[in-house]
Parts: C-alpha cells; sequence; structure tokens
C-alpha cells in the first residue's frame, strides 16, 4: 500500500504523481504535463533530464505544490495534495520538502548563517533551536567557519552549498533541485553533485532536475521528459512509460494532517524589521513624512497645552480676585465720568483687601523735546494712586515705585511696553522724558502687568504731581479693587452701586483673569487648525508608505516566491508586508513624537512657560502611525500574498 512498506521490504513512497496534467489558458492552451506518471521511493536519488521547455520545471513545480496540476493525482508524504488547503501545502513544503534553485535565492541582506535558518521560519521552532540546527546544516555542507558571512562575499559553489543546507535543515523527505548547477562552473557543479549524492547516500530522497546529461549520468535514475511527457524511465528498462503503466496512488491509513505554519511574534516582528533593514535609506526616507506629521501634530497640541498652562500657571499666580471697574456710558450715550469718591467708596466695602486707581490725562510723553508731536507712539499719560503695585499684581523690574513725595514732583514710572518704546532699557541717574511740555525724571519701570496690559503702555505720575504740572481734574478712569478670595462674587454684583450711588449703570465693572482665560480658549480655535495641516502632512507620509511598499513587493518577488516555497502561507506573506508598513510608520511616528516634543520643550522653555506634551499627543501620534501604516500598507500586502510562488520565482 502507498506510504507503507511492501512485502517484498521496499522503502515506502516519497511522492506519486498519477495522470497529471498541467494546461495553462491561452489562445491556443499550452499544454505544459500531459498524463504524468511517477513514483520515488524514500531514499532514492533521480535525475529528470529534458531540453529547455520540455516541461521539467513545472513538473518540478507541481511535485513541490508551488502549482497545481490541472488534473490527475499528487501524494507527497502520503497525503493527496487534492484535498489540502494553501495553509495546509504550506505546512507540508517547510516540513517535508527542501528546494535547491539554481539562482540560489538567497537573501543578500542575511548572512549564510541565517539564511540557512530560514529553512525553518515556518515550522515553529524557537530561535534557538534554528539557531543550532542551522549551524548543524552548515557543518553539514562544510560551511561551518562561513556562518557570518554575506551572499556577495561567498562563491556561486558556496551560495549553492548555503543553499542545500537551508533545504536539509527541516530533514525533509524530499529534496527538490532544479538546474543546481547550471550558474557555476564546471569544478564548483561537480562539487555540488558530490554532496547531492552524499546526501542521498546518507538517506536523503534527492529528485534533481537538469539538462546537463552529464550530471544526469553521474544519478542512479534517469527520467526523460520531452513536450510535457515522460518519454524514458531508467527504473523500469529505460523504455517509454505509458500512461497505464503506472497504477493511480492508492489512499494511505488516515495521517495527521499538516499543522498550520504559523509564526511567533517575534519572529514576525524580525521578519518585517530584516526588509526594512535591507532598504535602509529608502526606509529613512519613507519614515520621515510621518515622522513630519506626527512631530507637528505633536508640537501644535503641546505647544498649545504649555501655552494654556503658562496662561494658567500666570492666572493662579496672579489670582482671579481682581476686580476693574471703569466709566461706562452716561444717560444720553455720552462717556460718564466716575466721581472722585468712588475709590474711598469701595475702601468702606466687605471682603476687599486693596483699592488703586489711575486717570487718564491729556498731556503727552516723548523721549525728548526735539520728536515731533505727531510720533507720541500712542503712549498715555496717567495719575495713580500709590498702592497700585498691590492692587494688580505686579512688581518693578527697575527702580522704585512712586511714594508720599515723589508723587508730588515731576517723577514718573514707565510701564514695560513704555520703557521699550521710549528705548529705555536701563536706568541711569538723572534720566529723564519730556511729559506734558516739561521734564519729568525717571523713578523706575514696572514688570508687565498680566492682568492690566493698559498699564504696561502707561506713564504713570503721581495725583498730585498729574493736578499741578499737568491739569488733572482728579475723576479716576480705573479703579482696581483687589478682593478676598471667597468674596469675589459678592463684591462684584455690589461694586458699581458702590463706585456711583446715584448712577451705577454707568459703571463697567470687569474681571480681567477671564480675558486670559477667553485667550486661553482661542488658542484651541487656531490648534485645531494647524492640527489639521498636521493630518495633512499625515496623509502625505502615508501616500509615501504606500508608495514604497508597492515598489518593495515589485521588488522582491523572488523573496515572496522563496518564502512560500519555504513554507510561508498567504497569510504569512500578507502579515510580513503589512507588519513592514506598520513598523515603518511606527517607527517614523516614535520620531516625530521625539521631535515634536523636543520642539514643545525648546519654545516653552524659551517662553518660560510648564512644559507640557499631554497624552493625546502622544498617544494619537503613535495611533495615527499605526493605523496610517495599517490602510497604507494593506494592499501591498495583499498583491504580494496573491502572487503566484512559480510566477514569483521566476521574476527578473
Amino acid at each position: 500500500m502507498s506510504g507503507q512498506p511492501s512485502s517484498s521490504g521496499a522503502a515506502p513512497f516519497v511522492l506519486e504523481l498519477a495522470q497529471i496534467a498541467k494546461t495553462y489558458p491561452g489562445d491556443p492552451p499550452v499544454h505544459a504535463l500531459r498524463d504524468v506518471n511517477l513514483q520515488v521511493r524514500q531514499g532514492e536519488c533521480l535525475a529528470v533530464v529534458g531540453a529547455s521547455g520540455s516541461g521539467k520545471s513545472t513538473l518540478l513545480s507541481v511535485m513541490g505544490t508551488l502549482d497545481r496540476q490541472s488534473r490527475g493525482v499528487v501524494r507527497l508524504a502520503g497525503f493527496d495534495t487534492r484535498t489540502l488547503s494553501d495553509e495546509q501545502l504550506a505546512a507540508l513544503r517547510a516540513r517535508s520538502i527542501g528546494f535547491v534553485f539554481q539562482q540560489f535565492f538567497l537573501l543578500d541582506n542575511a548572512t549564510a548563517l541565517e539564511n540557512v535558518e530560514n529553512g525553518l521560519l515556518y515550522t515553529g521552532v524557537p530561535k534557538e533551536e534554528r539557531t543550532r540546527r542551522a549551524m548543524a546544516a552548515l557543518e553539514r555542507v562544510g560551511l561551518g567557519q562561513r556562518r557570518q558571512f554575506l551572499p556577495v562575499h561567498m562563491s556561486g559553489g558556496e551560495r549553492q552549498r548555503v543553499a542545500i543546507a537551508r533545504a536539509l535543515i527541516a530533514n525533509p523527505a524530499l529534496v527538490l533541485a532544479d538546474e543546481p548547477t547550471g550558474n557555476l562552473d564546471t569544478a564548483s557543479g561537480s562539487d555540488i553533485v558530490d554532496l547531492l549524492l552524499e546526501l542521498n547516500r546518507q538517506g536523503t530522497t534527492v529528485v534533481v532536475v537538469t539538462h546537463d546529461p552529464t550530471i544526469a549520468a553521474r544519478i542512479p535514475r534517469r527520467i526523460d521528459v520531452r513536450d510535457g511527457q515522460i518519454v524514458a524511465d531508467s527504473a523500469v528498462g529505460g523504455g517509454r512509460v505509458q500512461s497505464d503503466e503506472a497504477p493511480a496512488p492508492q489512499p494511505s491509513p488516515e495521517r495527521e494532517l499538516p499543522k498550520t505554519a504559523r509564526l511567533r511574534p517575534g519572529d514576525l516582528a524580525r521578519v518585517a524589521a530584516f526588509g526594512l533593514r535591507s532598504r535602509r535609506l529608502r526606509t529613512a526616507l519613507s519614515a520621515l513624512g510621518i515622522a513630519i506629521g506626527v512631530a507637528a501634530v505633536v508640537a501644535v497640541l503641546g505647544l498649545s497645552a504649555s501655552s494654556q498652562a503658562g496662561l494658567l500657571q500666570e492666572i493662579d499666580r496672579l489670582g482671579t480676585n481682581l476686580l476693574t471697574v471703569t466709566p461706562g456710558s452716561g444717560m444720553f450715550g455720552n462717556s460718564a465720568e466716575l466721581p472722585t469718591t468712588a475709590p474711598g467708596m469701595i475702601t468702606r466695602m466687605d471682603g476687599v483687601r486693596h483699592v488703586a486707581d489711575i486717570g487718564g490725562t491729556d498731556a503727552e510723553v516723548f523721549r525728548s523735546p526735539l520728536i515731533p508731536s505727531y510720533e507720541s507712539g500712542g503712549l498715555t499719560v496717567d495719575a495713580t494712586s500709590l498702592d497700585l503695585l498691590s492692587a494688580i499684581g505686579t512688581k518693578m523690574a527697575q527702580g522704585r515705585f512712586l511714594n508720599a513725595a515723589t508723587a508730588k514732583e515731576p517723577v514718573a514710572v514707565l510701564g514695560a511696553a513704555a520703557a521699550r518704546q521710549l528705548g529705555i532699557d536701563r536706568l541711569f541717574p538723572g534720566e529723564r522724558i519730556w511729559l506734558g511740555g516739561q521734564w519729568f525724571y525717571i523713578a523706575g519701570i514696572l514688570k508687565p502687568a498680566a492682568l492690566t496690559p493698559e498699564i504696561d503702555s502707561s506713564v504713570l505720575v503721581g495725583f498730585p504731581a498729574a493736578e499741578h504740572y499737568l491739569g488733572f481734574d482728579g475723576h479716576p478712569t480705573n479703579i482696581y479693587v483687589r478682593t478676598q478670595q471667597d468674596s469675589v462674587q459678592a463684591v462684584y454684583g455690589l461694586l458699581a452701586r458702590q463706585a456711583y450711588p446715584e448712577s451705577p449703570s454707568s459703571v463697567n465693572v470687569s474681571q480681567p483673569s477671564q480675558a486670559l482665560v477667553a485667550r486661553a480658549a482661542a488658542k484651541n480655535a487656531f490648534t485645531g487648525l494647524f492640527v489639521g495641516l498636521g493630518a495633512v502632512a499625515l496623509f502625505v507620509g502615508g501616500v509615501g508608505v504606500a508608495n514604497i511598499m508597492v515598489i518593495s513587493v515589485l521588488e522582491r518577488r523572488r523573496e515572496i516566491g522563496l518564502r512560500r516555497a519555504l513554507g510561508a502561507t498567504r497569510r504569512l506573506i500578507r502579515s510580513q508586508f503589512l507588519g513592514e508598513a506598520i513598523l515603518l510608520s511606527l517607527g517614523g511616528g516614535v520620531v516625530g513624537i521625539g521631535g515634536g516634543a523636543l520642539a514643545t520643550l525648546v519654545y516653552a522653555w524659551s517662553r518660560h512657560w510648564l512644559v507640557v506634551v499631554p497624552l493625546i499627543a502622544w498617544t494619537g501620534g503613535l495611533a495615527a502611525a499605526l493605523t496610517i501604516g495599517a490602510i497604507a500598507g494593506y494592499l501591498p500586502a495583499k498583491g504580494a500574498a496573491n502572487l503566484s510562488p512559480t510566477e514569483a520565482l521566476r521574476a527578473l
């Protein structure tokens, strides 16, 4: 019975072909194989001989399950291949067949050891065991000392020995060698034949496809193929084998179906990374597009969050308990005027801690009297009470604020913006400005007042000095009220009536901290716009990844065919190329996150902001990179998986 020793003690059949035909569609159709019958016993060594185009390579593809026959039965290692799925056939190839090709089909950027390890990659053997057995296989073919060499640094004969070691590592039931000496010189070719014969003497079943009669003469059994038919078989007396001379293989006893080939997660990651590592420059340029897009998104979100954190930190520092009182409109639409008694009235309110006021004057200020009057720069001159700093929450940058003595004299204090506009960055003894047609000495310069920006562009003088030198009428234009934190709302509700009992509707009350909060909210609108621009950059990067993956599949068709011959299923090929696209995008995403975070750090540090990279920024960046990689790689990966193994192996 097939697959079992005969009563005479003959070895079981490893390979049985019955009535095999292979027809390729066309007009007219091409009949590559016609009624082929062949049986190969365990331990045999035979040569399939024929001229180019005779069908011998097609026959080998059918034997190795790389191509399915149009008609007939192929039984390999006791299994009827017609009943097996693609995954089961792949598992059968991984465990029962070793392929040796004329073109070697070694991965150029993998060492000899790594190339041989690939012979066990799709069998589920752990990495450590694969390495141990690969070293033993290389020793078996005499290349143990060359295991760390790349194929480019090896001779043709050595490369073919590596390919033979790869074919033998899984201890297959059958080794199929397709023109194994075709690309070698005579001496190297003879050595390869010697090696195959030696392996056969050790018990390996070997089928050699060749057009060289000299090689065929050294092999015990010879099969002659012409026009897709076996015309002679030395095992049956050298005559032509008729289609009815070899009976169809009989069913063998029930055997466990081949286990579906699977890749461990670590192996899948290594295979995907190898494809990227082999083309480093292209990989780096492709990842750059993703990195730029992710960096843009992370930087925008990070800078926005850092800016908002800076504003909120500033609000916390300055407090939300500052209220301002300004004049509104009068009964007839004219500008109202706050009473001179308003600051004193507000001081009497419960919950009020500090009250300060300023009053606008008509005076103009210049650096010197030589500057034309129309170049005032929009600076204002305001009279101020002496407790202004406590009320508005700012400090002196240089010099001193006004006191009871200097408030009566021609002495001024500059707001931060006013000092810059007047070109005064440092105070010198006797520093003065031309104010209201006379010289005023400068006592100090204020730090920026975040809650009261009108102070920044103001030149401040004391109330008595303003009345004496500038003709000020004494009416306040801004009153700043600092309350206790728990009294803000209560004071806010009563402040207008307290400031101007006769006409509370003529008073405007506001909370400056709300303006900062609104400014932080306004930044969100621009954040959305810039995130959208980053998304466009990500899209462009994704298109680049898809383009690279399409090119990669076209360039690596022979690798795909080799992996299919070694036992990779369509699903695993798809996973490999999809994994490459995801790793490529993920690498770009990680670089982009780092770049965006660094940009956020540098810019926020330069602005003295709290550095914040929100969770959504880097998790969103990673998620976007993974999604783009999966989408960009899906179609190329699907195309790679659908390639016919035989067509892929023939690709130039």
